[in-house]
């Protein structure tokens, strides 16, 4: 082992990809300090954020500042190269190295970064989710996938989906890791193919002899569930992450209370029960997945949602009485309000119900954050709808990518303990209990 020092230097220079607003945001939340101090430290041409560390130190130390988007470098007396020559750490800031090292947040003083003692029992990091997709890498794919499917009457459309979610699945990491899909296009075929055969059939026989008809859209409804179970299944065990599969787990009964029975007396109260058919609905999915052997649980209660619906209520009521008044008076202003409108109400909700969910989930005792906001959100997709119309839909693989990016980087897991430990035992348990999947239908209904 040697016993060389190293010191950790920035020189102002951000990673590819990486806003300078969001570094600073990190930056400050990671290191406790003002957003002055974070100012004049991204902005400056060199400076040193720590002195005389070890090898392994070093190596973990700027592993943390990489992922918030600092290109950082060590000075070996007197040279300097850039950490990408170095091997990746083997371990996160916050967590424990394989060595058994606790590395810790730092603090500032006097212009260099020094690790104060904390709490180590009850400290953690927070991993940020990252995305990497691009339009301009998305549009080939999606322009084939549109091309192809047209061509083969639909009969493409299942090796389309497996190359969209290829696609998206990859561009997303977490720490350096992308997720994997990993189906199977020809099983996504057969399934769907069944349930296309069956609504064809059923078209043609209620037009024929109604009764026989009216007898399929009741065995439909008792197959829903099956195939609520069944999709969810195949496609969280088609879900990698770290060479581990997700999981689903529900049964039928279950699947058949909060998918039929729920709804219909949600429609019995006259939509009253809405809000809370959606939050059993959202509970039966987190607490049924899991991440190899470990499961999903859902803290989140019914009248999380409720306040959510209820105080989109408000607004959307007196934005329709505007529109109805605008409209009165200049027609196009109440078309245009009413698209206004719904965006508004499409984002409010995507981003309200998208956050509680997340932030209600754990995987074990490893938590997950969401940091959506309304306006921004509705921004995105404001633009993404305007620029779609305008190019006549060319737009969309863009509009696509700008969406998930928002939403991905405003993903973050909140790890409790040693993450590389949790996967590696992770790792372990699966390979003990092997891998069993049996034939799952495809059919979209999912998170």
């Amino acid at each position: 082992m040697t016993d060389k020092r190293y010191d950790v230097v920035f020189r102002g220079e951000l990673a590819p990809g990486f806003v300078f607003e969001k570094v600073r945001a990190s930056f400050v939340r990671s290191f406790s300090i003002s957003e002055q101090k974070a100012d004049r430290i991204l902005k400056s041409t060199r400076v040193v954020l720590r002195r005389g560390l070890d090898g392994q130190g070093a190596k973990r130390y700027c592993a943390a500042l990489r992922r918030m988007g600092m290109v950082v470098y060590l000075k070996i007396a007197p040279m300097e190269r850039p950490l990408s020559e170095l091997p990746r750490p083997p371990a996160v800031a916050g967590g424990k190295g394989r060595s058994g090292t606790q590395v810790v947040p730092p603090s500032m003083k006097d212009g260099v970064l020094r690790a104060k003692d904390i709490d180590t029992k009850h400290s953690s990091e927070t991993i940020p989710f990252e995305f990497h997709g691009k339009g301009s890498e998305y549009f080939p794919i999606w322009l084939v996938n549109v091309f192809l499917s047209i061509v083969t009457l639909g009969i493409y459309s299942a090796w389309a989906k497996v190359r969209r979610k290829q696609y998206f699945y990859g561009s997303t990491r977490l720490q350096g890791a992308g997720f994997e899909y990993l189906a199977d296009p020809v099983k996504i075929l057969k399934g769907r193919l069944i349930v296309v055969g069956f609504f064809g059939v059923y078209s043609i026989v209620s037009e024929l002899v109604p009764l026989v008809g009216a007898a399929l859209a009741l065995v439909f409804a008792f197959a829903l569930p099956w195939l609520v179970v069944r999709s969810l299944a195949f496609n969280a065990h088609n879900s990698a992450l770290r060479n581990i599969r997700f999981g689903f787990h529900g049964s039928y009964g279950e699947a058949a209370r909060m998918f039929v029975l729920w709804p219909i007396a949600a429609v019995f109260t006259l939509g009253i029960l809405s809000a809370y058919v959606y939050f059993r609905q959202k509970k039966f999915i987190v607490e049924h997945s899991s991440y190899g052997t470990t499961r999903c649980a859902f803290m989140a209660k019914g009248s999380d949602y409720y306040k959510i619906f209820l105080s989109l209520l408000l607004p959307v009521v007196a934005g329709g009485v505007i529109v109805l008044l605008a409209g009165a008076f200049f027609p196009p202003l109440a078309v245009l309000g009413a698209l206004v409108l719904y965006l508004y109400a499409f984002a409010f909700m995507a981003v309200k119900t998208t956050n509680l969910l997340y932030n209600s989930s754990k995987i074990g005792e490893h938590r997950v954050q969401a940091t959506m906001e309304v306006n921004g959100y509705a921004m995105v997709v404001l633009t993404n709808t305007v620029a779609t119309a305008l190019t006549l839909g060319l737009f969309h693989p863009w509009a696509r990518v700008r969406a998930v990016r928002y939403r991905v980087e405003h993903l973050a897991l909140k790890p409790k303990g040693d993450l590389d430990g949790f996967v590696a035992g992770e790792q372990k348990q699966v390979s003990a209990l092997g891998d069993e999947m049996s034939d799952f239908l495809d059919f979209d209904f999912g998170l």
